[in-house]
């Protein structure tokens, strides 16, 4: 019998990055492997980090959800676990933290460059642009978004902030409401 330490380090990030960082593709796949073996009786998610990309957090949210449901899964706060950070120990069944952990910190924000003026006054440089639809350029950096387009950017982090809420809601077995505040 045995016990599963799987330390997640760094930024959260998706894809495989490797060693010092909190990479998506594989933390997710320690947690299954941990998950899937029958001679690890318990898994424990050792985090310190300061968060990252929300869609990483969720993948190896996923991946803790499905391990706390086959066994215990604890997790055990390093110096930092906020944000992302925070997001993938969600689903375990206890939380460590030591008394100077910074943790919380469920924010969601994002950010878009616009280039435009330093492309046109510094570089002289201008952009010309054919599409088939209204936003089919949004996000671009060489304009700066439309009224509407903020509207749709803000929906979208609204949405990864409620999904954040409901899965530490879930997770800590707390209202939505109590999480938020």
């Amino acid at each position: 019998d045995k016990i599963a330490v799987i330390y997640a380090h760094g930024d959260v990030l998706l894809g495989n990055m490797g060693e010092g960082t909190v990479s998506s593709e594989r933390i997710s796949k320690a947690i299954r492997k941990a998950r899937r073996d029958s001679t690890v009786k318990a898994i424990v998610l050792r985090v310190n980090s300061g968060g990252g990309s929300a869609l990483a957090s969720d993948v190896i949210w996923r991946e803790a959800e499905l391990a706390s449901k086959t066994k215990p899964l604890v997790a055990s706060m390093g110096d930092v676990a906020a944000s992302g950070g925070y997001y993938i120990l969600a689903p375990a069944d206890s939380i460590f933290a030591h008394p100077n952990t910074v943790t919380g910190s469920i924010g969601v924000f994002g950010m878009l460059p616009n280039v435009q003026p330093f492309m046109n006054n510094k570089l002289g440089i201008t952009v010309d642009v054919a599409k088939t639809h209204p936003h089919a350029d949004i996000g671009t950096p060489f304009r700066p978004l439309t009224r509407e387009e903020k509207s749709i950017f803000q929906s979208m982090v609204k949405d990864t902030y409620d999904s954040f809420i409901e899965r530490v809601s879930d997770g800590r077995e707390m209202s939505p409401e109590e999480v938020d505040a």
